[in-house]
């Protein structure tokens, strides 16, 4: 039960921190909810093109299946939504709803001042530090309410799309973890009746595979970050789900995943074809289609560098502390391996693990032997450092 005498299971705690650490925080997203909520509200009361027509504004992407991260460098957050018309879209053209959008959001006060045109989609800009794409769609088959039709680049005409189909597919892989490390952790916990402090539920209960995907996601951020030909989202959330073989833990998900992908990009590159990545809900898309040879060098440099320094997070933090700290920043590190200690070492037999505790809990004294405890001796003066 004392998780500091248990590598593995600290180190799969730990993971689990530095992924909530990383991940939109509630006030953002509920932020973001009401932002695409209030849109809708106005689209509906146009009376000129969409009050006649059933409509849908929903969120897609990272939003939609829980592996949001928080962008670095100050960046904003790319919220994508699709206003869905559930009507065949060949009663429309792609400009005929871009335009009917653009002249709702134009004739708001408020809107006008922070809207973008984008080539398929409308962008929201709002201050508190993310954006809002609005990508026009229709049915592409009758009473089929998952297959959309999306303008083309230029919106000259339409292509595919399914993004509530794609989330439903991840989250179904997903979901099929029997029972997370975690979650068989959290239930040992409460039957042991151990004291400690109330476990925060929701860090146990996000799968394996989705935190998987935001710590994969946030070091793509980091490799990349003075790099060309970055590795998209939608791609590395793809390969993570079709290699995903219902490992119980982060770190095997990630740890059997990227050997996965090195495999199976190897044995293309030696039978000399392309190594495509296909979209699982619609195998008309390829989301390889434009890579070059530059792109592949980029992608299979980025893989194999996580994986290699994944490998140094197997033993212990002694061997692993700088991995940590390169992997997903010092910050975050120290920031949720603080947070562990503070909740777990109060019932500890781990020497270093209580005293820990006790100088982060700001209530350590250190007698005339040099011994930390929590009554006898001076005082230790409060001490936070999660670096930058």
């Amino acid at each position: 039960m004392d998780i500091f005498n248990n590598y593995k299971l600290q180190r799969e705690e730990l993971l689990a921190r530095i992924a909530q650490e990383l991940q939109l925080d509630k006030t953002r997203l509920d932020k973001m909810e009401s932002a695409y909520k209030a849109v809708f509200e106005l689209l509906k009361k146009d009376e000129i093109f969409f009050n006649n027509l059933e409509i849908e504004l929903y969120s897609q992407g990272s939003k939609r299946i829980g592996t949001t991260v928080k962008p670095i460098n100050g960046d904003d957050f790319d919220l994508d939504t699709v206003m869905h018309i559930y009507d065949i879209y060949s009663k429309f053209t792609p400009e005929d709803i871009y335009n009917a959008l653009v002249r709702v959001i134009e004739g708001d006060a408020y809107y006008k001042t922070i809207y973008e045109k984008k080539d398929r989609c409308i962008r929201l800009n709002y201050k508190s530090d993310f954006h809002l794409d609005i990508l026009p769609a229709c049915m592409q088959i009758p009473f089929n309410k998952e297959k959309i039709a999306i303008p083309e680049k230029l919106r000259k005409s339409w292509s595919s799309g399914n993004p509530k189909g794609f989330a439903n597919w991840f989250l179904s892989i997903a979901n099929s973890v029997k029972k997370s490390m975690l979650k068989s952790y959290s239930e040992s916990l409460m039957k042991a009746n151990v004291e400690s402090e109330p476990l925060p539920e929701e860090l146990y209960l996000k799968t394996p595979l989705q935190t998987a995907v935001q710590l994969i996601k946030r070091y793509r951020d980091i490799y990349f970050k003075d790099k060309k030909y970055s590795v998209s989202s939608i791609v590395l959330t793809t390969l993570m789900a079709q290699f995903y073989d219902g490992e119980e833990s982060v770190f095997e998900t990630i740890n059997n995943i990227t050997g996965k992908i090195q495999k199976s990009y190897n044995e293309s590159v030696t039978a000399n074809k392309k190594f495509k990545i296909l979209n699982p809900v619609d195998e008309n898309e390829d989301f390889t289609d434009t890579w070059t040879s530059e792109n592949y060098k980029s992608f299979s440099g980025f893989i194999a560098n996580f994986h290699s320094k994944w490998q140094k997070l197997l033993t212990s933090f002694e061997t692993s502390n700088e991995e940590y700290i390169e992997l997903f920043g010092e910050g975050v590190y120290k920031k949720s391996l603080t947070d562990q200690i503070k909740m777990f070492s109060g019932s500890s037999n781990n020497h270093l693990a209580q005293a820990s505790g006790l100088i982060l809990g700001n209530s350590a004294f250190t007698d005339s032997k040099g011994q930390i405890n929590s009554n006898q001796g001076i005082k230790n003066e409060p001490h936070h450092n999660f670096g930058e």
